[in-house]
């Protein structure tokens, strides 16, 4: 264990042993992420992540934004209203527009304003697993394919186009599989949730784990607070674990025991009254 920055951080458990050595190829590791559009926590994750990379042997050839939740963005705003009520949902979209002008002032939160302040490729994607996207990025070559709260199933081509395809989860495996892990590790009472990095197989959240992040959930966190946070810390530390690829250093890695996994969808008006009376707020 380590303190970083007020968190308390396993040490990154190397993969490199079962990757092939990107060294071979170059002095970099070439690193390609598939995310979604979000100017509260991906935007948080890609905020360490990419200053990370920069102090490190790691280069970002392009950031791909899938369509958020795959689902019309009416039907996104349908299924906020109805998670966090009329009062939460207000002070949402009040927040949404903040970090909207923010990007306008200078300020970068979204996944797009922060890679353009970084010199960072966006392209958007309406399918990662159309021939078009896929051949986009064999053309690009990475050794890692790194999807960070994708909305979609990656398909059998998909998790071929890279050496390495890994997924950043911000929730112990196989308890918490599925969707928003904070939220259901606030509402079970957890002291911490875990950062877990995955190798990404066929069946969802199944994959080896290849390192592990806890993060300790604070007294007054709010379930907003907990998942900004934990995206800072993922994206400062998946930075750091890709980095290590190189030294060659024998790898860790935990099997998942899928006969103990949990599978969580997205939570209900009614989940979230249970957690607020549990004393936790969303916002």
């Amino acid at each position: 264990m380590r303190e970083m920055g007020g968190e308390r951080l396993m040490d990154p458990q190397n993969v490199a042993s079962r990757i092939p050595n990107p060294t071979r190829r170059g002095a970099t590791i070439d690193v390609i992420a598939v995310t979604q559009s979000d100017p509260f926590f991906t935007g948080r994750f890609f905020e360490t992540f990419l200053d990370e990379c920069a102090r490190l042997p790691l280069r970002v050839l392009e950031i791909v934004i899938l369509p958020n939740f795959n689902e019309t963005r009416l039907a996104l705003m349908r299924r906020l209203l109805g998670f966090y009520g009329p009062l939460d949902f207000a002070r949402l979209m009040g927040r949404y527009v903040a970090t909207r002008m923010a990007d306008l002032w200078g300020a970068p939160r979204s996944v797009e304003a922060i890679a353009a302040r970084r010199g960072v490729p966006i392209r958007r994607c309406s399918d990662i697993n159309d021939e078009g996207c896929l051949q986009a990025l064999r053309e690009l070559d990475p050794h890692v394919l790194l999807s960070v709260a994708a909305p979609q199933i990656f398909r059998e081509a998909a998790l071929s186009a890279a050496p390495t395809v890994l997924n950043v989860h911000s929730g112990r495996l196989p308890r918490y599989r599925g969707m928003m892990p904070t939220f259901w590790a606030l509402e079970k009472g957890e002291s911490e949730i875990t950062i877990t990095v995955h190798e990404m197989v066929k069946r969802l959240d199944a994959g080896d784990v290849v390192a592990e992040f806890p993060v300790p959930i604070a007294t007054g966190d709010s379930a907003f607070e907990l998942s900004a946070r934990a995206k800072a810390v993922a994206g400062r530390e998946v930075a750091r674990l890709l980095g290590s690829m190189r030294s060659g250093a024998p790898a860790t890695v935990r099997t998942l025991d899928m006969s103990e996994q949990r599978y969580f969808g997205f939570p209900t008006r009614e989940d979230a009254k249970r957690l607020r009376a549990m004393g936790r707020a969303l916002l």
